[in-house]
């Protein structure tokens, strides 16, 4: 809601959900204190986060998908009957596995075929996208463009998680891909429920070149609060949680760091086409150092990202 600033002052009392201001890097702190947007205090904050009670609890099939992928449960079968109770998955995904981004040259027509086709592994992110997707958003409610640039956000942090997990054998990749899908689902709640704020915020920072999340801290209904509401209410797993509130600060969390730092340098390398200097950052470097990855291993996945956006692109329209 992009009013003048200064009606209201703000508390010194850190807003639940919020990193501290020192995770922001100089720059864009001296920035953010000139933004427009009229900050909430606490109590508005929950009267915000009130008005989301209608929100739908998690479907059993989306709760199973989280649980084979978190165990590592290898079950292909249950996999596919998972889908075929879901008419309009099952047509998605037999869809996706007859484009030539995949390869194959014949017709597939069966559900395990398509698995065979795509893999079994990039099968359950796509379900699990999908289904959430479907589960909090609402077409009438946001925009085509919105809707279009947080899937693809979520795609390719996915593709991004997965990718950087191949080299670390202690991190379950199959979960850090899912990390990647989920890990804002709070921008796709708020652009739902408080499509005012959200698209406030977003113009303020392609105007400012500034993150998002940055902007809304000065704002205080963040993205990642929402997120935590909404994993806490479906019961998600520890590392999710973990992940969804500390993602843009990993050095106040007290568990599942490894997971955390991950998804900051996923965040980092997703948004890199609005803002390319993040990954250059010192902050994102030291979680490089964090994960062992090195100059030349960071160079890569920069680079890779440049050839996840078409794929991105393609499976997007043939899903819509």
């Amino acid at each position: 809601m992009a009013r003048e600033a200064g009606s209201r002052k703000q508390t010194g009392r850190r807003k639940e959900g919020h990193c501290p201001l020192s995770s922001v890097p100089p720059s864009i702190e001296k920035i953010t204190r000139k933004m427009s947007l009229n900050p909430l205090d606490e109590k508005e904050i929950r009267s915000y986060i009130s008005q989301i009670d209608e929100l739908p609890t998690l479907a059993q099939s989306i709760k199973r998908l989280i649980e084979i992928i978190v165990y590592e449960i290898d079950s292909p079968q249950e996999l596919e009957s998972i889908i075929g109770y879901d008419q309009a998955l099952m047509a998605k995904v037999l869809m996706i596995a007859n484009t030539t981004l995949y390869g194959y040259r014949g017709k597939v027509s069966t559900l395990s075929k398509a698995m065979t086709v795509i893999g079994y592994n990039r099968v359950k992110s796509i379900c699990i996208s999908n289904l959430l997707m479907s589960l909090v958003s609402n077409e009438c409610l946001i925009s085509a463009a919105h809707r279009e640039m947080l899937w693809k956000h979520s795609f390719a942090s996915s593709k991004i998680a997965a990718e950087i997990t191949k080299r670390r054998p202690w991190i379950n990749g199959e979960e850090a891909a899912v990390l990647g899908l989920i890990y804002d689902i709070g921008w796709l709640v708020m652009a739902v429920h408080f499509n005012e704020q959200f698209t406030a915020i977003f113009e303020t920072a392609a105007r400012t070149n500034v993150p998002p999340w940055c902007v809304e801290m000065r704002y205080g209904l963040s993205h990642t609060r929402l997120s935590k509401y909404l994993v806490t209410r479906w019961a998600f797993p520890e590392p999710f949680k973990a992940v969804i509130e500390f993602h843009h600060c990993p050095e106040r969390s007290k568990s599942f760091k490894t997971q955390v730092m991950l998804i900051n340098l996923v965040d980092a390398l997703s948004y890199s086409r609005e803002r390319p200097e993040a990954v250059n950052e010192e902050m994102t470097l030291s979680y490089c150092r964090g994960l062992y990855i090195s100059a030349e291993e960071w160079q890569e996945y920069k680079e890779s990202v440049e050839r996840i956006w078409p794929e991105a692109d393609h499976l997007w329209e043939l899903l819509n």
